[in-house]
C-alpha cells in the first residue's frame, strides 16, 4: 500500500502541481486539507533537508 509520501514524491516526479497533489492526497488517503498539508509539509521538510 502506498504512502502519503510516496503518492506526493510520485506526483512531483510528473511535474504536478502543487494544488493537484494536494488534492490527490486528500482523496486517495481521505484526509482533511489540513491533514494533507501536513504530509506535503512532512515532504517538503525532507526534500529541503536532504538538499543541505
Amino acid at each position: 500500500m502506498m504512502d502519503p509520501l510516496d503518492l506526493i514524491r510520485e506526483k512531483f516526479s510528473e511535474d504536478c502541481a502543487i494544488d493537484t497533489v494536494l488534492h490527490l492526497v486528500m482523496a486517495h488517503f481521505h484526509l482533511s486539507e489540513e491533514e494533507a498539508r501536513a504530509k506535503m509539509d512532512e515532504y517538503f521538510e525532507i526534500v529541503e533537508g536532504m538538499n543541505k
